[in-house]
């Protein structure tokens, strides 16, 4: 390896220096950090993996509220971080990390049931960042998100922790492995029922959420597409109408894509439907669902499931 080789390893890896400032727009309103945060903590699985995508654990001070497994690349470094609680920790035990920032990925983090208002963290100079494709202040329920809150959250992170060329590196990388899919198109011309969970009344994808993105953006055209929000519960008279080409399942610890297809295939109804009585699943696991770093990955695995329908 030549040496040229090794110090551009170097620079990408070690920390950046912060020459300036940074003065961010973000969903809580405008911050300036005069310095990275060297003390930060992740509220939900999403949070922590951009920051561990971009190398910061040495910059956590703790995480909370997974979903499902960490992807084996950041294991190591996950494990390297304490975990403050099973869901979103109790006010009083994040002050008592005397964190300088905080970083969610859903908004309920900073409900008032949980870590309360954003601005009340920032009064206390802990600055604060939620996942752009949680803001609804930027995206309204009625419009679609599309991929590039993904890239947002990467570049924002880049810019408070001052990585910047780390930042533009990750977010080159996951940007060809979207093009490449989206130019297969696997489900193309083929219609699609996302099932998450209920069984009264299945909950669904709406016009505009990650989940539609998700199946956007292999090809498929999703039998709720003109239902209002990210998500959307909906009748099963109106699946079966629907009669979709695809089921895809999404695998979560509250509602086992095992059980779900179960459900389907027992029901007098739904298992006549060709879909189910042909097999035609794919399966999804939550975390690949949600516009973060594991989503690209999620809009690979469905493309592959679906070649394999063929």
């Amino acid at each position: 390896m030549t040496s040229r080789i090794l110090a551009a390893m170097f620079v990408l890896a070690a920390p950046a220096a912060f020459a300036q400032e940074a003065e961010v727009e973000t969903c809580h309103g405008p911050q300036t950090f005069d310095e990275p945060p060297l003390r930060a903590i992740t509220l939900n699985q999403q949070a922590t993996e951009v920051m561990l995508a971009l190398g910061l654990e040495d910059s956590l001070i703790g995480t909370a509220y997974m979903d499902d497994e960490i992807p084996e690349v950041w294991r190591a470094a996950y494990e390297s971080v304490p975990v403050l609680a099973d869901k979103y920790p109790a006010r009083e035990i994040v002050l008592a990390e005397e964190p300088d920032f905080l970083f969610a990925g859903f908004g309920s983090a900073f409900n008032e049931d949980n870590l309360g208002a954003a601005g009340d963290w920032q009064d206390l100079g802990i600055g604060t960042y939620l996942a752009d494709a949680s803001c609804s202040a930027r995206h309204p329920e009625d419009e679609a998100l599309g991929i590039e809150p993904v890239f947002t959250d990467i570049a924002m992170i880049g810019d408070i922790f001052g990585i910047e060329g780390r930042a533009s590196a990750v977010a080159d990388e996951l940007r060809a492995r979207f093009e490449a899919v989206e130019g297969a198109a696997p489900g193309k011309g083929k219609t699609a029922f996302l099932f998450d969970s209920g069984d009264t009344a299945p909950y669904t994808a709406g016009c505009c959420g990650a989940p539609a993105v998700l199946m956007q953006q292999v090809g498929l055209e999703s039998i709720t597409s003109d239902v209002e929000g990210q998500w959307a519960e909906v009748s099963w008279e109106t699946v079966a109408a629907a009669d979709p080409d695809v089921i895809v399942l999404i695998e979560a610890d509250w509602s086992t894509a095992d059980a779900k297809r179960s459900y389907m295939e027992n029901d007098p109804v739904l298992s006549q439907l060709p879909a189910v009585s042909e097999g035609r699943f794919v399966t999804v696991p939550f975390s690949q669902t949600v516009l973060g770093m594991q989503f690209v990955d999620g809009v690979e695995n469905l493309a592959a499931q679906l070649d394999a329908l063929k």
